[in-house]
């Protein structure tokens, strides 16, 4: 059996009270209070079984104006409508009342009949927009879950088609997790050390999850360059740049399949991974912080991981020389302000590289 709401009468005429207690004791259980404070203090014990409250509007202690202010200010009139009870004509005062998110204003001398059909209509309208906001909320968690599907399948997509492009470059397969895992580390230094530089969380898990695709490009290389074991000819070596750019018209190829923010992290950092903060890098010559900060973040990580890792042409290098030559300038000017979260991070990375090998 459903138990009966309630309906919150406040007047300080108890004649006034007991007029509107018949209207509506026969469906509703009838709550009462003399004056607005008593109303607000009878309201916080029952605000779950409350219907509707009808409010006088003059009245001591607290007057119905003075209770609105008080219910807007909670919030509460959004959970609960409440209607202005009044024998004073004031169109201002109705104005002021209806803003405050007030649902009707009901003038002295009343008909009952009348009084009884809108107080009903209210709590009607109230219970449907309950539910379509409950339906909403519900509709909002089914939308949210897909999209978390979604971007998990567009990670792991865009993962697995970095491995390929990786064995296919003859790797292990752990340099798209290092890389990852090192972007991560590098960008929250970022954030902490730099907290004006608009980086969070979430735009770091962005970043994170499109460093993946830096050399996406290289599946458009030939082989002969590719997995050429030697020093690439200065022809090879212009063939060899264009991987950033083929790489962003792949990426304009999964555009159905990419969130907007996914998207566009992703191409800045297969466009610019390659770009350095002295305007010598590759494929537009960008300087400084033209360069977007996450091919900035990719960009040092992706040198570290390289000079730190055996490759079919180069033995590893230890890691305190490989530091030392990307703070010495060797592999290319980065930002300062890089260079000090390197700094800041070189145990964590060590210790991350180790780790994975």
């Amino acid at each position: 059996m459903m138990t009966r709401k309630s309906i919150l009468i406040v007047d300080d005429e108890e004649m006034s009270r007991e007029l509107l207690s018949q209207m509506f004791e026969d469906e509703y259980n009838i709550l009462m209070a003399e004056n607005g404070e008593e109303a607000i203090s009878v309201l916080s014990r029952h605000m779950d079984e409350i219907a509707i409250m009808l409010l006088d509007l003059v009245m001591p202690v607290l007057n119905g104006y003075q209770v609105l202010q008080v219910l807007n200010a909670k919030q509460i009139v959004d959970r609960i409508p409440v209607v202005l009870v009044t024998a004073q004509k004031d169109t201002e005062v109705e104005l002021s009342c209806y803003a405050l998110g007030a649902s009707a204003v009901i003038s002295k001398p009343y008909v009952a009949q009348a009084v009884r059909m809108q107080v009903f209509n209210i709590i009607e309208l109230h219970k449907k927009a309950d539910l379509l906001e409950e339906k909403a909320d519900q509709y909002k968690q089914e939308l949210d879950i897909q999209k978390k599907r979604l971007e998990e399948y567009n990670s792991n997509l865009l993962e697995v088609i970095s491995n390929i492009i990786e064995s296919r470059d003859l790797e292990s397969g752990t340099h798209v997790k290092r890389v990852k895992g090192l972007t991560r580390i590098m960008a929250q230094s970022y954030m902490q050390l730099y907290r004006d530089s608009g980086l969070t969380r979430k735009k770091i898990d962005t970043i994170v999850t499109a460093s993946v695709v830096h050399d996406i490009g290289k599946i458009a290389i030939s082989d002969n360059i590719l997995l050429k074991p030697g020093r690439l000819t200065d022809e090879e070596y212009e063939i060899m740049k264009t991987h950033t750019t083929k790489g962003c018209d792949i990426l304009n190829m999964l555009n159905d399949v990419q969130d907007r923010e996914m998207l566009e992290v992703s191409y800045e950092i297969c466009r610019y991974h390659h770009e350095r903060y002295d305007g010598r890098g590759y494929p537009d010559g960008l300087k400084g912080d033209e360069i977007p900060l996450s091919a900035q973040l990719v960009s040092i990580v992706d040198v570290y991981d390289a000079l730190v890792s055996e490759r079919v042409y180069k033995k590893a290098f230890d890691k305190q020389t490989a530091f030392e030559m990307i703070v010495g300038g060797k592999c290319g000017i980065f930002s300062p302000k890089l260079l000090k979260c390197l700094e800041s991070s070189k145990n964590a990375m060590e210790l991350f590289f180790d780790s994975q090998v």
